[in-house]
């Protein structure tokens, strides 16, 4: 009998092959930001005060630990080589145990390809690549308990994970949907859910520990209290989606339309555990709002999933290949393209790796105009710079979605920037009148301010004494 395993372990080291060439490629603006606060907070700043964030305890702290293994931030990237491969394995498992062995192949390798998604940005350390991996391994464990064991170690383990996805990001709620309807067709497995809530109790005692209001408001109360305004009504999201179409129908459109075809292979529990798993991925998706392309990465597993088991169901072995052929396709040419490119123009294709070699440039700039506890300030979005640059900001939101949703950020902004503990240094990466259309950053910067010097074209001022 053919081994089961090995082809999900060629299929785990095909993805760790696919993902290393992008160690050293750039970081993308929030694994800067990330890293910028994880370095912070182990430093010795408050979190969710001056090390502001509206991200849970779980990602920094697998951010911590990747910057404890090196400080220049390489080791970012380590994640996404461990997480897809770790994520393949997963499906592998999964595919063997809801549909059979070749369907479990067939969406490990088709993982181990697609889930690079260059357009969604799979190659970077994003919140939702960070919750996918303890979800996908926690909806594995909670179906390896109920179609072939039912040692309460496996549902132990499963909840327990499905409470870590959701330290990693909000929207990281896949197993604890999967988990919710395995429970109430099953009538039994209810451990699951006291496990889950030791990571989420965890993070809860510390936010209590830190300040729950501060707590509350990074993560969810900004939000809420955000919702229907200009940064977040209909049409911010409509605008926001159209923007991003594009880049996500690259990488979504051919495996989503496959997969409609694999609901046929599962049985009844089968279709309910990926019908939970879909949903929640799409709920997470609309909890952010922005639409950006990386909150596709979330469902993108359970769709892989279901296209391996739309390829198996074809009868001819040829259609199966060609059908594969077809979805692992676009991934492939793109990154055999990468390799001929020139340097330039691989930075240019490859997600942020241009734009983080410019902010290098413009970070060597600063940390030789600058001491080092000397405070910068970059408008608005570029915060990869606080890191590269190794200089603190005294302004707490370092994107520029939290100052269009919080009502006194931007007035805070304009007050930082005109007090006499003002920042030595203010890159204007966003033209002032972008974030601030009624003049008044504008006007403060013309008088605490002058213009230093322009680094790749991005003008820096300097502090008036």
């Amino acid at each position: 009998m053919r081994d089961p395993v090995r082809p999900i372990v060629a299929a785990a080291v095909l993805a760790v092959l696919l993902r290393v060439p992008f160690l050293f490629t750039g970081l993308s603006t929030d694994e800067g930001g990330y890293a910028y606060v994880a370095r912070q907070w182990a430093r010795g700043d408050r979190l969710y005060d001056t090390a502001w964030l509206d991200r849970p305890q779980g990602l920094l702290l697998v951010y911590r630990g990747l910057l404890g293994l090196d400080g220049s931030g390489w080791t970012i990237r380590l994640g996404v080589v461990l997480g897809g491969a770790i994520i393949t394995v997963a499906l592998g498992a999964l595919g063997t145990l809801l549909v059979n062995r070749a369907t479990g192949s067939t969406a490990a390798f088709l993982y181990a390809v697609l889930g690079v998604a260059p357009h969604l940005e799979g190659m970077t350390f994003n919140g939702e690549l960070l919750a996918s991996i303890p979800s996908t391994v926690s909806i594995a464990l909670l179906v390896l308990w109920w179609r072939r064991s039912r040692s309460v170690w496996w549902l132990l383990g499963a909840g327990l994970l499905a409470g870590v996805a959701l330290t990693m990001k909000q929207s990281g709620i896949d197993a604890l949907l999967v988990g919710l309807v395995l429970v109430v067709l099953l009538r039994r497995g209810f451990l699951f859910f006291a496990a889950a809530t030791v990571p989420l109790l965890a993070s809860v005692a510390h936010g209590l520990a830190i300040g729950w209001s501060s707590y509350w408001d990074a993560l969810i109360g900004y939000q809420l209290s955000a919702m229907g305004g200009d940064g977040s009504n209909a049409s911010t999201r409509w605008s926001d989606l159209g923007r991003h179409a594009g880049d996500i129908a690259l990488d979504v459109t051919l495996v989503l339309v496959v997969s409609l075809l694999g609901w046929r292979l599962l049985d009844r529990g089968g279709r309910w555990v990926l019908g939970a798993w879909l949903v929640a991925g799409f709920i997470g998706i609309n909890l952010g709002g922005s639409y950006w392309p990386h909150y596709f990465v979330q469902p993108l597993p359970a769709l892989v999933l279901l296209a391996a088991a739309a390829v198996i169901g074809l009868r001819s072995v040829r259609w199966r290949w060609a059908v594969g052929g077809v979805l692992v396709a676009p991934t492939l040419v793109w990154l055999v393209a990468l390799v001929p490119m020139s340097a330039s123009r691989r930075a240019d294709t490859i997600p942020y790796d241009a734009l983080a070699r410019r902010d290098d440039r413009i970070a060597t700039v600063i940390r030789a105009s600058t001491a080092p506890d000397d405070r910068i300030y970059v408008l608005e979005s570029e915060a990869y710079l606080y890191f590269r640059a190794d200089r603190v900001s005294p302004y707490p939101y370092l994107w520029g979605k939290p100052i269009d949703k919080i009502p006194d950020a931007l007035p805070r902004l304009r007050s930082m920037l005109a007090s006499p503990d003002r920042p030595a240094l203010v890159v204007l990466d966003t033209p002032p009148a972008a974030v601030d259309p009624r003049g008044g950053l504008a006007a403060g910067l013309a008088v605490y301010y002058h213009p230093e010097t322009t680094v790749e074209g991005v003008p820096i001022l300097r502090a008036n004494p």
